[in-house]
C-alpha cells in the first residue's frame, strides 16, 4: 500500500485531510495526562498545594478518579524525572510539528516521532509502572495505560500519511505516467475497432457522403480529446505544488476514465450504418437512367452482362433491379460495414459502367440526331427564303409529306421520335437503322430545298432550264415547279428530270445533272491557271459585285462557266462544306475534293467558289483551292469572330441571292 493509498484509507476514517490532523488529534490525547503532570510538577516545584491556591475544588473530581491519584502519588517520589521527561516530549513534539509544517523534512518528523513515543512510553511504562500493583481496578488501569499507546501509534501515523512534497510529486509522475500508456492504449483500440467495424470509408461515400463525414469527425473528435488530455497531463508534470499536482492528476485520471474506445466506436457505426440504409435506398431505390431526351433507358432490355452483377464478398449475382432490396439486406442482417462497403462499391462500378454503355450509344445517335436537326433547320430557312404563293407548295412536300417521292420534315422527326424511343427501349440496332434512314432523307429533304430556292431564284431571274438533281425526285419538283411559275409568270414544266423555263431548250447540262459534258482531254491545272490569267483579272468572274467583270460578255471571253451556270453544284458544295464545318473546332476548314460525287466537283464550279469566297473578305480570311481536279483540297480560313459554320452558311446564302 502506498503513501496515498494509508492517506486515503486513513484520513477518510477520521474524517481528516492529512497527517497534521491526526497529529493533532495524537497531542490532544496524550497532552491531557501530560497536563495534570505538569501542574503537578509545578506544584511539587514550588512547594504549593491546591489548597493555597484556592483550586482545590477544580482539581478534586480529577483526583477522586482512582488511577489518577494514585498516579500523583507516584509523581510525588520522582517529580524531577517526570518533569524532564514532559520537557523533553514536548521539545519531540515541537520539532515534529515544524519538520511537518515549515521544514517538510520527512526523516526529521519520523525521528522526532519515534523520539517523543519512547519518552512518552517511558513516562508511563517506566515511572508509573507501580500503579499495577496498586490494588487499581483493571478498566482503570487498561484506560490509563490506553493512553501512551493511542497517542504514540497517532502521532508516528501523522508522520507516516503526511503529504511529502518529494514522495507526492514522485508518486502523481508515476500516476501520470500510467494514464499517458492509458491514453496510447486507448487509442490504439479505437483505431483497432474502427477499422474492424467501419472498414474504409471511401466505398461508403457515395451513398452516404454526410454519414461518412460525421464518422470522421467524430473520430477525429476522439483523437482531439486524446491529444487534449495528453497535454494535460504534460501541464500536469510541471506543477511543483503537491497538493495542486494531486487535485490536477485526480481530475485528469477521471477524464481518462471516461474514455470508451468500444462504445464511442459502436455509437459511430450506428450513426453510420442508418445513414448508409438511406443512402442504398435514396441510390439503389429507383434504378433508372435518364437520356439527354428526357426518357427512361429499359435497363431490362441491356444485355445481360449489365443486367447482373456479382456483389463481394461472396460473388453473389445480383440482379440490376434489386440491388437496393439485396444492399439492404445486407447492412439490416448486421453485416459488416466493410463489406456492405465492398459490395457498394462494386454496385456503384456496375452501374458506372451501365451509364458508359449508354452514354457511347446515346452519343453516336446524338451525332446524327444533330445533324438531321440542321438539316431540317435548314429546310426551313430555305422555305423562308421562298415566295409566299410558292411557300404553301413547298410545304406541302417538304414538310407535310404529301408527295410520295420524297419524305417530309414531318415524317423524319416522327422517325427521330422512333428512334430515341428505340434507343430508351435499348433496342440499338432499330436505332441505329431509324437514325440512317433520317439520315438519308433528311439530305435528300435538303438537297430539295436548296434546288427548290436556286429554282425560284433562276424562275424569277429569266435563268435557263436545268436539270433536277440526281438526289431529287421529278416528281417532287412536278408540285411546285406549277406554282414557281404561277408566282413569275413563266412557264415551267419537268419533263424527262429536266426543268424547262419558258421556251428555254438549251441542252446545257447542270451540276446536278445525270450527266456531265466535261472534256476529260482539257488542260492540267498547270495549263487552266494559265488560261486564267492569260487575259489579266478582267478574264476572270468574281462574285458579281459592283466594279466586278462578271457580266455576260467578260464570261463569253472567258474559258468558264457564270456562276449562275454551276450555281445548283456550288450551292452543294458550300452545304457540304459547312456540314464539315460542324466537326471543326478551329477557323480552318479543310475539304477534301475526292468526297464530292463526280457530277459535282466540277473545275468550273470550284473555282467560281473560290472566287466568290475570295470576295467575302468579312467572312473568310484565306481560300486555297490546291488543284480543281481530284484528287485535291479545298482550305478556307474564316475571320476570327466568326464561327467557321455560320461564315459558310453565311457566304452560302450570299451566293444563292446573287445568283440563285
Amino acid at each position: 500500500m502506498t503513501n496515498f493509498d494509508i492517506d486515503t484509507d486513513i484520513g477518510s476514517g477520521f474524517g481528516l485531510d492529512d497527517g497534521l490532523d491526526v497529529s493533532i488529534v495524537a497531542w490532544g490525547i496524550a497532552g491531557l495526562p501530560l497536563l495534570v503532570t505538569f501542574v503537578q510538577t509545578v506544584l511539587s516545584l514550588l512547594d504549593l498545594t491546591a489548597e493555597t491556591l484556592g483550586i482545590r475544588g477544580v482539581l478534586d473530581p480529577i483526583y477522586s478518579i482512582d488511577v489518577v491519584f494514585q498516579a500523583a502519588e507516584v509523581f510525588k517520589d520522582q517529580p524531577s524525572l517526570v518533569a524532564a521527561l514532559f520537557v523533553l516530549i514536548t521539545i519531540a513534539w515541537i520539532v515534529q510539528g515544524a519538520a511537518m509544517i515549515a521544514l517538510d523534512h520527512r526523516d526529521l518528523a519520523f525521528g522526532a516521532a519515534g523520539l517523543a513515543s519512547i519518552l512518552y512510553l517511558v513516562l508511563f511504562f517506566g515511572v508509573y509502572s507501580p500503579l499495577f500493583g496498586s490494588g487499581i481496578g483493571a478498566g482503570q488501569l487498561v484506560g490509563f495505560f490506553a493512553v501512551p499507546v493511542l497517542a504514540t501509534a497517532l502521532v508516528v501515523s501523522a508522520a507516516w500519511i503526511h503529504d511529502w512534497s518529494e514522495e507526492v510529486l514522485a508518486e502523481t509522475s508515476g500516476r501520470l505516467g500510467d494514464l499517458e500508456a492509458r491514453i496510447g492504449d486507448a487509442r490504439d483500440r479505437f483505431e483497432s475497432r474502427f477499422a474492424d467495424r467501419l472498414g474504409p470509408l471511401d466505398a461508403l461515400e457515395p451513398v452516404a457522403p454526410t454519414g461518412v463525414g460525421e464518422a470522421e469527425a467524430a473520430a477525429d473528435r476522439f483523437h482531439g480529446r486524446c491529444d487534449e488530455l495528453l497535454e494535460e497531463i504534460d501541464r500536469a508534470q510541471r506543477i511543483e505544488d503537491p497538493d495542486r499536482r494531486r487535485e490536477e492528476v485526480s481530475t485528469v485520471e477521471s477524464r481518462v476514465d471516461s474514455l470508451d474506445p468500444a462504445a464511442t466506436v459502436n455509437r459511430i457505426a450506428d450513426d453510420l450504418r442508418q445513414r448508409v440504409v438511406s443512402g442504398v435506398r435514396t441510390e439503389f431505390g429507383d434504378i433508372t437512367v435518364r437520356s439527354r431526351y428526357g426518357g427512361a433507358y429499359t435497363l431490362a432490355n441491356l444485355p445481360s452482362r449489365y443486367r447482373e452483377v456479382s456483389l463481394p464478398p461472396d460473388g453473389a449475382a445480383v440482379r440490376t433491379a434489386d440491388l437496393n432490396t439485396v444492399l439492404q439486406d445486407r447492412i439490416e442482417s448486421g453485416a459488416a460495414l466493410s463489406d456492405v462497403g465492398e459490395a457498394i462499391g462494386a454496385a456503384d462500378d456496375h452501374m458506372a459502367r451501365i451509364d458508359s454503355f449508354l452514354a457511347d450509344h446515346e452519343e453516336r445517335a446524338d451525332a446524327t440526331i444533330e445533324r438531321v436537326r440542321a438539316r431540317l433547320e435548314t429546310v426551313d430557312e430555305q422555305l423562308d427564303r421562298l415566295p409566299e404563293s410558292v411557300r404553301s407548295s413547298a410545304r406541302d412536300v417538304l414538310v407535310e409529306n404529301r408527295e410520295e417521292s420524297i419524305t417530309g420534315r414531318t415524317a423524319i422527326e416522327r422517325t427521330l421520335t422512333d428512334a430515341a424511343d428505340a434507343l430508351h427501349d435499348c433496342a440499338f440496332d432499330e436505332c441505329e437503322r431509324l437514325l440512317e434512314q433520317a439520315d438519308a432523307e433528311s439530305e435528300r429533304l435538303v438537297a430539295a430545298a436548296e434546288f427548290f430556292r436556286a429554282l425560284d431564284g433562276r424562275v424569277q431571274h429569266g435563268g435557263s432550264s436545268v436539270d433536277v438533281p440526281a438526289a431529287v425526285d421529278s416528281a417532287a419538283v412536278e408540285a411546285v415547279a406549277e406554282a414557281m411559275g404561277e408566282a413569275h409568270d413563266r412557264s415551267v414544266s419537268v419533263t424527262d428530270g429536266r426543268v424547262r423555263i419558258g421556251d428555254d431548250e438549251t441542252d446545257a447540262e447542270s451540276a446536278f445533272g445525270r450527266g456531265s459534258t466535261r472534256d476529260t482531254t482539257r488542260d492540267t491545272g498547270a495549263d487552266r491557271e494559265e488560261n486564267r490569267h492569260a487575259d489579266g483579272p478582267g478574264s476572270t468572274v468574281d462574285d458579281g459585285t459592283a466594279g466586278g467583270v462578271g457580266s455576260d460578255t467578260d464570261a463569253d471571253a472567258s474559258s468558264t462557266k457564270r456562276p449562275e451556270e454551276v450555281l445548283d453544284a456550288a450551292l452543294y458544295f458550300l452545304r457540304e462544306l459547312e456540314e464539315h464545318a460542324r466537326s471543326t473546332d478551329g477557323d480552318r476548314v479543310q475539304y477534301q475534293i475526292d468526297d464530292l460525287p463526280t457530277t459535282i466537283a466540277e473545275p468550273d464550279m470550284l473555282e467560281n467558289v473560290e472566287r466568290f469566297l475570295r470576295n467575302q473578305s468579312d467572312l473568310i480570311t484565306e481560300v486555297e483551292l490546291q488543284d480543281p481536279d481530284p484528287p485535291a483540297f479545298f482550305e478556307v480560313v474564316v475571320a476570327d469572330e466568326h464561327q467557321a459554320t455560320d461564315a459558310i452558311r453565311t457566304a452560302r446564302d450570299r451566293y444563292t441571292e446573287r445568283y440563285g
